[in-house]
């Protein structure tokens, strides 16, 4: 089944029941880019709940009211083991020119009616088997001029109370232009900027999904510094100012909200073009790289990408500082402590957005241990034992923070001209990463050569914290290489218990 015959499907129906459908919002709008989707948008005449509910019946689909009062619903199905979803919506006002001047861009403020689709379809196709352009622009309904900011690649927002409307479309045009690689147009920068206080009006829950969005763009940055700009980040985050306020020390040329953006963008860099920035120099470079690849590709939990909440981390992993700058008699500035500080607002992030558990944990985990890998580089050499206390602290956190700490240090250096520095806190987190991935049974989880009850029943030891302690430091002298066996583990413990 394509959309071509989904859609005659839901056209047929339609006409039994004398509805009028139309293809709105970003699935006509992808569809005209040539770029169509599985989430197809339905504008409905009529009873909108009761059409969603027999297009449900007749693709074998499964109906999710979405929003009782505003009539809408949703119908997914499974079609040759892909998800698709189609969004039903009782059309808003007397016609469909009225439901399109209710819409949030130009761009979405589109339809054509289900009918003079598919006869577009027969008429002929491009090579992507969607109907050739030159067919689109007697049958499309255009109020607003959707097409012609979609050839000119702008957002421009469909009226002036659009983000008055709903507050939140002002994070959503940023997410859309960076996704489709659009520009805003000025004007509606301007209505966002005058907007933004608005924001405040909206859920932690749809503020982080839309942030989401725009932290999966690839290239978010320059989008981020727009947020910035227009004080936007700022409404959903006020803290911002004061770590805008909180100059640095000597290792640092901008302020703690400047050095964080630069941070975010480094860690950006990264994500995206991880082995071919000459971060990774080791012998198994391109191995290493298909692990951290697949790593930040991964899950953090259902529909969090590691690679978001990365970037989320090192946007705020010094926001602590505002809270512990210490001055010193000869003017040198400090922040003592300052990713224990940082805990504060991550707690103030987790709250605002409603965040998971889980990425409360994440966020915690990466704000107070990303100074950790410079402290040992500063302590080199660093033993063995040092590396497996890390590694085991962390778990698989530890490449995050590693990749935290290096975006952190590269943004300090580059800032202030000491590029050349950077080579060897790239080759240190290089050789911690190759130890991770590479040298497991060295450095991550050692075999356990005895357990508890091995120590209870050889040495007639009680259960108590003395066992653990005892098998953490059998675990310490296996990092080291002085055991290596089970006669080896129990003599170690032996002696031990005759100090």
């Amino acid at each position: 089944m394509t959309t071509k015959n989904i859609l005659a499907e839901v056209a047929a129906l339609a006409g039994a029941k004398n509805q009028k459908v139309f293809l709105v919002g970003g699935f006509l709008r992808d569809l005209y880019l040539g770029k169509p989707g599985r989430d197809i948008d339905l504008a409905v005449s009529g009873n909108s709940l009761d059409f969603a509910q027999k297009i449900a019946g007749l693709l074998n689909g499964t109906f999710i009211p979405l929003d009782l009062i505003n009539k809408v619903a949703r119908v997914v199905f499974i079609w040759q083991n892909e998800r698709w979803q189609i969004d039903i919506a009782a059309l808003k006002g007397g016609n469909i020119e009225e439901d399109l001047a209710s819409r949030d861009f130009t761009i979405n403020s589109m339809a054509v009616e289900l009918p003079a689709y598919l006869k577009l379809s027969a008429k002929g196709s491009d090579t992507s088997g969607l109907p050739a352009r030159k067919h689109w622009h007697n049958a499309i309904i255009d109020p607003f001029d959707g097409l012609t900011d979609l050839e000119s690649k702008v957002v421009r927002a469909t009226s002036n109370y659009a983000f008055e409307a709903d507050p939140l479309r002002i994070l959503r045009a940023i997410r859309l232009a960076g996704q489709l690689q659009f520009a805003i147009k000025p004007e509606t920068i301007t209505s966002m900027e005058k907007d933004r206080w608005l924001l405040d009006e909206i859920s932690g829950e749809r503020l982080w999904e839309e942030i989401l969005g725009i932290l999966s763009l690839p290239d978010s940055y320059p989008w981020l510094a727009l947020m910035d700009a227009i004080g936007t980040i700022a409404e959903i985050f006020p803290f911002i100012e004061k770590m805008r306020a909180t100059g640095q020390n000597n290792y640092h040329s901008d302020n703690v909200w400047a050095h964080s953006l630069n941070t975010y963008q480094v860690m950006e860099n990264m994500c995206r073009e991880m082995g071919t920035t000459g971060i990774l120099t080791t012998d198994h470079g391109e191995e290493l790289r298909q692990h951290l690849h697949g790593h930040l590709e991964g899950q953090l939990l259902a529909g969090r990408k590691r690679f978001q909440l990365l970037k989320l981390a090192s946007l705020f992993h010094d926001a602590g500082k505002v809270d512990s700058q210490t001055i010193k008699e000869d003017g040198r500035i400090s922040f003592p402590n300052h990713y224990l500080a940082g805990l504060t607002y991550v707690n103030e992030i987790t709250g605002r957005l409603k965040l998971s558990k889980i990425e409360e944990s994440y966020l915690r985990n990466l704000v107070e241990n990303h100074m950790y890998p410079l402290f040992l580089f500063i302590n080199q050499p660093v033993s063995a034992t040092a590396i497996h206390r890390f590694f085991n602290k962390l778990g698989k956190e530890v490449v995050d923070v590693l990749l935290l700490s290096l975006a952190d240090i590269t943004a300090t250096h580059s800032a202030g001209g000491k590029v050349q520095d950077l080579v060897r806190y790239r080759s240190f987190i290089g050789d911690l990463l190759y130890k991770y991935y590479f040298q497991p049974e060295q450095y991550v989880k050692m075999p356990a050569l005895v357990n508890g009850a091995d120590l209870m029943g050889v040495f007639g030891l009680p259960p108590s914290r003395q066992i653990g302690s005892l098998l953490d430091k059998i675990t310490e002298a296996q990092v080291r290489g002085e055991i290596t066996t089970r006669e080896e583990a129990l003599d170690f413990v032996a002696r031990e218990l005759a100090k």
